[in-house]
């Protein structure tokens, strides 16, 4: 029965946890192969074919924690208990050798099952059960409002009303007809105790997706700066997610750009000895010269937030970004370029922020001191990216070190985190950094840094 996988593959999606098609049928043999009885060993035969990354693994754990609590069976709690154990470990980082077996003690959502019903008889009315939910859409379920309609279209497709009248033609019999009367209503009884966690557990399920959805949309959107911690904390493992999204797209279009475009004309000429028919497709190949980047970004304490966010799109997009050195300052400008390859990125920003960030913006040493690091070499395929909010505090501007590298460079742009209405209030700068910079852009949401990003990503492959 493949109802259950499919919409616990759903659910993965609904996490974060990208699930191919191809990805899809291998469960389904796995699933097929294994059955669902030994949750430990399901749990570990899936995981080996969805979670593909670290990332992928813990929210597996959880997910599958989640999706397979429910279990039927008066003495599912063991393996129930077991599997759920092992989730919970491998969404903490401990991924057990080998499985356990739980102590007995557990008792699945189902419950107890009903009056005089072997394992057996319970396992084939949880099948009937869950084939009810996959017939009537029962994943689509989100309100508690919903509860009453699914559970009566869940009853019409197991029949009830054709069973409720039997159950009362047997009580009416003889002992025997009376007993299987009594077995009948064990039986009914047992999958209303199902349905009703069913739909606990859907929508526990749903809710979860959305109100996960609902934050990141939430975080993409805000600005940076009005941020609580609870959500700071949520902004790495969604910038990786943002980060991974940009580099499949753009992996694929540089695939395609590296191909080069069709040749028309050569193509139909040698398809001429084919009665027109292109067998063979020519292209003219286009020789694209790689970028270097180089990002400089403002530590100071108004901006710093905004900084981290921007290293940590760069790091991870650095399988499709082009070469590309990283700065930081608060006064005169540091390369950190190799602590982001000795260390992750999360710990290396902690050390960046420990070891040179929270100071006074100086922009005018910050910027001659780049343009001494950087400046032999810098050429025309090179992209300058800075991060700041150009206030410096009455000091030197350094103008003519940025307009120094704006005419060596083929890009030089700015992302300011302050709204534009601010751009000519108290000591900002940003008015005049605008002259020696190709583009100056506000980067106050992550929303709107991932479109900056997405554009030079878009201009540089």
């Amino acid at each position: 029965m493949d109802a259950p996988l499919l919409q616990f593959i759903r659910h993965l999606r609904h996490h974060g946890v990208a699930v191919s098609p191809s990805e899809t049928l291998d469960a389904m043999q796995v699933a097929a192969a294994l059955g669902y009885a030994d949750r430990s060993l399901l749990y570990h035969g899936l995981r080996t074919s969805l979670a593909k990354s670290e990332e992928d693994q813990e929210a597996f754990a959880r997910c599958f924690g989640q999706f397979f609590q429910f279990d039927p069976s008066p003495t599912a709690g063991n393996d129930t208990e077991s599997a759920d154990g092992e989730a919970r470990e491998d969404a903490e980082g401990d991924t057990p050798d080998e499985p356990g077996n739980g102590d007995g003690g557990g008792q699945s959502q189902g419950g107890g099952g009903g009056m005089g019903l072997s394992e057996r008889d319970n396992q084939e009315a949880f099948a009937e059960v869950m084939q009810a939910a996959a017939d009537v859409g029962l994943e689509n379920m989100t309100l508690s409002t919903q509860r009453g309609i699914y559970r009566m279209r869940m009853l019409d497709a197991l029949n009830d009303k054709q069973r409720r009248a039997q159950i009362a033609e047997l009580e009416a019999g003889d002992a025997e007809q009376q007993a299987q009367a009594q077995w009948l209503q064990g039986q009914r009884d047992a999958q209303l105790e199902m349905i009703q966690a069913l739909m606990d557990r859907q929508l526990l399920l749903n809710n979860n997706a959305a109100s996960r959805a609902y934050q990141e949309q939430l975080i993409q959107q805000s600005n940076i700066a009005a941020l609580d911690r609870y959500y700071r904390d949520r902004l790495p493992p969604l910038i990786r997610k943002l980060a991974k999204k940009l580099a499949a797209k753009h992996r694929q279009r540089h695939r395609r750009a590296k191909r080069g475009k069709l040749d028309v004309g050569k193509t139909l000429r040698r398809s001429i000895a084919y009665d027109g028919i292109p067998f063979e497709r020519h292209w003219r190949n286009t020789r694209r010269e790689k970028s270097d980047i180089y990002v400089l970004c403002d530590l100071s304490g108004s901006v710093s937030s905004w900084s981290e966010v921007l290293l940590l799109f760069v790091q991870s997009l650095a399988g499709v970004l082009p070469h590309t050195r990283t700065f930081v300052f608060c006064g005169p400008s540091v390369e950190v370029s190799e602590l982001f390859k000795q260390h992750d990125p999360d710990t290396a920003l902690a050390l960046i922020q420990q070891r040179h960030g929270m100071g006074a913006s100086d922009y005018g040493a910050a910027l001659r001191t780049f343009r001494d690091q950087v400046i032999d070499t810098v050429n025309r395929r090179s992209t300058v990216i800075i991060l700041g909010d150009g206030r410096n505090n009455g000091g030197d501007p350094g103008l003519e070190a940025l307009r120094e590298l704006y005419l060596r460079s083929r890009l030089v742009l700015w992302f300011n985190p302050e709204a534009r209405s601010r751009w000519q209030s108290g000591d900002s700068e940003i008015r005049r950094y605008q002259t020696a910079c190709h583009y100056v852009a506000e980067c106050g949401s992550v929303q709107k840094l991932e479109r900056l990003l997405d554009g030079l990503l878009t201009l540089l492959l």
